[in-house]
């Protein structure tokens, strides 16, 4: 990962997007990979009958980047951060914090979402990810570290909810990602492109229970190369009442996602088994 950085950081922006061309297209080339089993039955079962498609070397070319760029980004001062990101909708993150509860700010492994928190914080805005620690490594401290950086707080899934807790009690803005199929963690099944995904519910749940705002964004490339963060208007929990109001969140989220790949689908991560579990009776995708 270091060696990694630092030749993000030595290479020109443009060079990076000839990087990931390469090596998306040599990913894409790998004869029974794992991710590339799992995109070709993603596209079957649920893009094509969606309308949809994409190209396996577009898909990596796309997270490739994006994780190229966090890097290249990360060392570079504020400045140049905002010269390649831009902000729509910064007043509707200023509107959720206005209560002074925080905000959870859901998004999605779709665009480069790694630039969300820094352009956030930029905003002037508390800010926090919450985030999984891997196995320890050097790349992994190095990734925490690019992380904390631009001051933004970087929340240990595996800890549970006090941490949180804790920074909403600050109005921290804290982002979490709901697309994955995540294990060990409180999930329920909701409608992601016509078919039951098992989709995290706690930060549903967490939002009812504390009345904190929930602000939708994300991170889309632009034609021109540049990264366009979009804050979309905050849902208030008073909205969802009842049993299963936290279910009904993360369906209304899990639809606000999915309606963002659906303008851009070559720009999330296809090669998830997103639909791996199914809900009891519903037959494996095939």
């Amino acid at each position: 990962m270091a060696a990694l950085a630092a030749a993000a950081c030595a290479l020109p922006r443009k060079a990076l997007w000839d990087v990931a061309r390469i090596m998306g297209a040599a990913m894409d080339s790998l004869p029974g990979a794992r991710s590339n089993v799992i995109l070709d039955r993603n596209r079957r079962n649920i893009l094509l009958p969606n309308g949809l498609d994409v190209q396996g070397r577009d898909v990596y070319r796309f997270v490739i980047f994006g994780i190229l760029d966090f890097l290249h980004l990360s060392l570079r001062p504020d400045a140049a951060f905002r010269q390649v990101v831009e902000v729509r909708g910064a007043e509707n993150m200023s509107r959720a914090m206005s209560h002074r509860r925080g905000a959870i700010a859901v998004t999605g492994h779709y665009g480069a979402w790694e630039l969300i928190p820094r352009a956030v914080s930029l905003l002037g805005h508390r800010t926090g990810v919450l985030g999984r620690k891997l196995s320890g490594t050097a790349a992994d401290r190095l990734l925490w570290k690019l992380r904390e950086r631009p001051g933004v707080l970087v929340l240990d899934r595996g800890s549970g909810a006090s941490g949180i807790v804790r920074a909403l009690h600050g109005n921290t803005a804290v982002g979490i990602l709901i697309d994955q199929d995540t294990t060990a963690v409180e999930s329920g099944f909701v409608d992601f492109f016509g078919t039951p995904a098992l989709t995290p519910t706690g930060p549903a749940r967490l939002a009812v229970r504390l009345r904190v705002p929930v602000v939708p964004l994300y991170a889309r490339m632009l034609p021109d190369g540049r990264h366009r963060v979009v804050i979309e208007p905050m849902t208030s929990p008073e909205e969802y009442a009842g049993a299963d109001s936290a279910l009904e969140l993360t369906a209304f989220l899990t639809r606000r996602i999915e309606s963002w790949i659906r303008d851009d689908p070559r720009q999330w991560v296809w090669f998830h088994e997103r639909w791996c579990r199914r809900p009891p009776g519903c037959p494996g995708l095939r």
